[in-house]
Protein backbone atom coordinates (compact mmCIF):
# COMPACT_ATOMS: atom_id res chain seq x y z
CA UNK A 1 0.00 0.00 0.00
CA UNK A 2 1.17 3.49 -0.77
CA UNK A 3 1.97 6.05 1.88
CA UNK A 4 0.61 9.60 1.63
CA UNK A 5 1.71 12.88 3.13
CA UNK A 6 -0.71 15.68 4.03
CA UNK A 7 -1.43 17.80 0.99
CA UNK A 8 0.65 18.14 -2.14
CA UNK A 9 4.30 18.46 -1.18
CA UNK A 10 7.33 19.06 -3.36
CA UNK A 11 9.27 15.96 -4.38
CA UNK A 12 12.61 17.03 -2.83
CA UNK A 13 11.01 17.94 0.50
CA UNK A 14 9.10 14.66 0.61
CA UNK A 15 12.07 12.48 -0.31
CA UNK A 16 14.61 14.18 1.93
CA UNK A 17 12.41 14.27 5.00
CA UNK A 18 13.95 12.31 7.87
CA UNK A 19 17.56 11.20 8.47
CA UNK A 20 18.21 10.01 4.92
CA UNK A 21 22.01 9.78 5.32
CA UNK A 22 22.31 6.26 6.74
CA UNK A 23 23.92 2.85 6.19
CA UNK A 24 20.86 1.37 4.48
CA UNK A 25 20.88 4.04 1.77
CA UNK A 26 24.62 3.55 1.26
CA UNK A 27 24.00 -0.18 0.74
CA UNK A 28 21.34 0.73 -1.82
CA UNK A 29 23.87 2.97 -3.59
CA UNK A 30 26.37 0.10 -3.61
CA UNK A 31 23.92 -1.92 -5.71
CA UNK A 32 24.11 0.75 -8.40
CA UNK A 33 27.91 1.05 -8.24
CA UNK A 34 28.34 -2.69 -8.81
CA UNK A 35 26.49 -2.63 -12.14
CA UNK A 36 29.32 -1.15 -14.31
CA UNK A 37 31.97 -3.77 -13.37
CA UNK A 38 29.46 -6.55 -14.08
CA UNK A 39 28.75 -5.13 -17.52
CA UNK A 40 32.44 -4.64 -18.31
CA UNK A 41 33.30 -8.19 -17.23
CA UNK A 42 30.53 -9.65 -19.39
CA UNK A 43 31.63 -7.65 -22.42
CA UNK A 44 35.25 -8.60 -21.83
CA UNK A 45 34.26 -12.24 -21.52
CA UNK A 46 32.52 -12.00 -24.90
CA UNK A 47 35.84 -10.91 -26.41
CA UNK A 48 37.72 -13.68 -24.58
CA UNK A 49 35.21 -16.57 -24.27
CA UNK A 50 37.97 -19.05 -23.51
CA UNK A 51 38.62 -17.30 -20.19
CA UNK A 52 35.64 -18.30 -18.07
CA UNK A 53 36.91 -16.45 -15.00
CA UNK A 54 35.51 -13.14 -16.26
CA UNK A 55 32.02 -14.64 -16.53
CA UNK A 56 32.26 -16.27 -13.11
CA UNK A 57 33.48 -13.06 -11.44
CA UNK A 58 30.65 -11.14 -13.11
CA UNK A 59 28.18 -13.70 -11.80
CA UNK A 60 29.51 -13.54 -8.25
CA UNK A 61 29.43 -9.73 -8.21
CA UNK A 62 25.89 -9.80 -9.59
CA UNK A 63 24.71 -12.16 -6.85
CA UNK A 64 26.33 -9.93 -4.21
CA UNK A 65 24.66 -6.85 -5.73
CA UNK A 66 21.29 -8.61 -5.81
CA UNK A 67 21.63 -9.63 -2.16
CA UNK A 68 22.05 -5.99 -1.14
CA UNK A 69 18.38 -5.59 -2.09
CA UNK A 70 17.54 -7.69 0.97
CA UNK A 71 20.30 -6.32 3.21
CA UNK A 72 19.39 -2.64 2.92
CA UNK A 73 15.72 -3.23 3.68
CA UNK A 74 16.48 -5.54 6.60
CA UNK A 75 19.00 -3.10 8.05
CA UNK A 76 16.62 -0.15 7.69
CA UNK A 77 13.75 -1.96 9.41
CA UNK A 78 15.93 -3.42 12.17
CA UNK A 79 17.49 -0.06 13.01
CA UNK A 80 14.34 1.98 12.39
CA UNK A 81 16.00 4.01 9.65
CA UNK A 82 13.36 3.63 6.93
CA UNK A 83 13.18 6.94 5.01
CA UNK A 84 11.14 8.33 2.11
CA UNK A 85 14.34 8.65 0.13
CA UNK A 86 15.25 5.03 0.82
CA UNK A 87 11.82 3.84 -0.32
CA UNK A 88 12.28 5.84 -3.52
CA UNK A 89 15.90 4.83 -4.18
CA UNK A 90 15.53 1.11 -3.45
CA UNK A 91 13.47 0.20 -6.57
CA UNK A 92 15.42 2.74 -8.60
CA UNK A 93 18.66 0.99 -7.63
CA UNK A 94 17.11 -2.31 -8.75
CA UNK A 95 16.49 -0.81 -12.18
CA UNK A 96 19.98 0.70 -12.41
CA UNK A 97 21.43 -2.72 -11.64
CA UNK A 98 19.19 -4.94 -13.75
CA UNK A 99 18.77 -2.88 -16.93
CA UNK A 100 22.50 -2.40 -17.71
CA UNK A 101 23.24 -6.07 -16.95
CA UNK A 102 20.30 -7.22 -19.09
CA UNK A 103 21.46 -4.84 -21.81
CA UNK A 104 24.87 -6.51 -21.77
CA UNK A 105 23.26 -9.96 -21.91
CA UNK A 106 21.19 -8.80 -24.88
CA UNK A 107 24.31 -7.42 -26.58
CA UNK A 108 26.13 -10.74 -26.26
CA UNK A 109 23.04 -12.59 -27.58
CA UNK A 110 22.03 -14.34 -24.36
CA UNK A 111 18.79 -12.41 -23.82
CA UNK A 112 16.22 -11.67 -26.56
CA UNK A 113 15.92 -8.02 -27.53
CA UNK A 114 12.13 -8.06 -27.24
CA UNK A 115 12.40 -9.15 -23.60
CA UNK A 116 14.70 -6.23 -22.83
CA UNK A 117 12.32 -3.80 -24.56
CA UNK A 118 9.31 -5.08 -22.61
CA UNK A 119 11.19 -4.76 -19.32
CA UNK A 120 12.50 -1.30 -20.24
CA UNK A 121 8.99 -0.04 -21.08
CA UNK A 122 7.70 -1.36 -17.75
CA UNK A 123 10.51 0.28 -15.79
CA UNK A 124 10.10 3.64 -17.54
CA UNK A 125 6.35 3.60 -16.90
CA UNK A 126 6.78 2.75 -13.22
CA UNK A 127 9.53 5.36 -12.78
CA UNK A 128 7.28 8.07 -14.24
CA UNK A 129 4.47 7.02 -11.91
CA UNK A 130 6.80 7.10 -8.90
CA UNK A 131 7.98 10.62 -9.77
CA UNK A 132 4.37 11.82 -10.13
CA UNK A 133 3.56 10.17 -6.81
CA UNK A 134 6.52 11.83 -5.09
CA UNK A 135 5.42 15.23 -6.36
CA UNK A 136 2.01 14.61 -4.80
CA UNK A 137 3.38 13.33 -1.53
CA UNK A 138 2.60 9.65 -2.24
CA UNK A 139 5.30 6.99 -1.83
CA UNK A 140 5.06 3.38 -2.95
CA UNK A 141 6.95 0.86 -0.80
CA UNK A 142 7.76 -2.38 -2.60
CA UNK A 143 4.71 -4.59 -3.16
CA UNK A 144 4.69 -8.38 -3.35
CA UNK A 145 4.47 -8.21 -7.15
CA UNK A 146 7.50 -5.92 -7.29
CA UNK A 147 9.45 -8.27 -5.04
CA UNK A 148 8.41 -11.25 -7.21
CA UNK A 149 9.54 -9.31 -10.28
CA UNK A 150 12.96 -8.61 -8.82
CA UNK A 151 13.37 -12.21 -7.63
CA UNK A 152 12.46 -13.63 -11.05
CA UNK A 153 14.85 -11.24 -12.80
CA UNK A 154 17.71 -12.17 -10.47
CA UNK A 155 17.10 -15.88 -11.12
CA UNK A 156 16.89 -15.45 -14.89
CA UNK A 157 19.98 -13.23 -15.13
CA UNK A 158 21.99 -15.50 -12.82
CA UNK A 159 21.18 -18.54 -14.96
CA UNK A 160 22.18 -16.71 -18.15
CA UNK A 161 25.46 -15.51 -16.64
CA UNK A 162 26.55 -18.77 -15.04
CA UNK A 163 25.21 -21.07 -17.77
CA UNK A 164 25.39 -19.07 -21.01
CA UNK A 165 25.59 -22.16 -23.23
CA UNK A 166 22.10 -23.18 -22.08
CA UNK A 167 20.38 -19.91 -23.06
CA UNK A 168 18.56 -21.57 -25.98
CA UNK A 169 17.40 -24.62 -24.02
CA UNK A 170 13.68 -24.89 -23.32
CA UNK A 171 14.07 -24.86 -19.53
CA UNK A 172 16.03 -21.60 -19.60
CA UNK A 173 13.62 -20.06 -22.09
CA UNK A 174 10.74 -20.90 -19.76
CA UNK A 175 12.57 -19.11 -16.94
CA UNK A 176 13.09 -16.03 -19.14
CA UNK A 177 9.48 -15.99 -20.38
CA UNK A 178 8.13 -16.47 -16.87
CA UNK A 179 10.33 -13.61 -15.65
CA UNK A 180 8.97 -11.41 -18.44
CA UNK A 181 5.37 -12.31 -17.59
CA UNK A 182 5.91 -11.52 -13.89
CA UNK A 183 7.54 -8.21 -14.84
CA UNK A 184 4.55 -7.25 -17.02
CA UNK A 185 2.10 -8.26 -14.29
CA UNK A 186 3.94 -6.18 -11.69
CA UNK A 187 3.75 -3.19 -14.03
CA UNK A 188 -0.01 -3.64 -14.42
CA UNK A 189 -0.37 -4.00 -10.65
CA UNK A 190 1.63 -0.80 -10.16
CA UNK A 191 -0.53 1.09 -12.67
CA UNK A 192 -3.68 -0.01 -10.86
CA UNK A 193 -2.25 1.09 -7.50
CA UNK A 194 -1.22 4.47 -8.91
CA UNK A 195 -4.66 5.04 -10.41
CA UNK A 196 -6.24 4.37 -7.03
CA UNK A 197 -3.72 6.20 -4.84
CA UNK A 198 -2.68 9.14 -7.02
CA UNK A 199 -5.13 9.93 -9.77
CA UNK A 200 -8.35 9.02 -7.94
CA UNK A 201 -7.11 11.12 -5.01
CA UNK A 202 -6.46 14.07 -7.36
CA UNK A 203 -10.04 13.95 -8.67
CA UNK A 204 -11.32 13.95 -5.11
CA UNK A 205 -9.37 17.14 -4.38
CA UNK A 206 -10.89 19.08 -7.27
Amino acid sequence: MSQKSDGVTSAPKTLLSGPWLNVANFITLLRVLLAPPIVLLLLYWQQHPQNMSYKLIAGVIFVIAALTDKVDGYYARKNDTVTNLGQFLDPLADKLLMLPVMGALCYIKLLPLWVLIVILVREVMVSVIRVIGARRGVSFPASWSGKAKMFSQVIAVSVLIFFPASHSEIFVQIIVYLMTAITVYSGIDYAIRSRREIFTRDRGMI
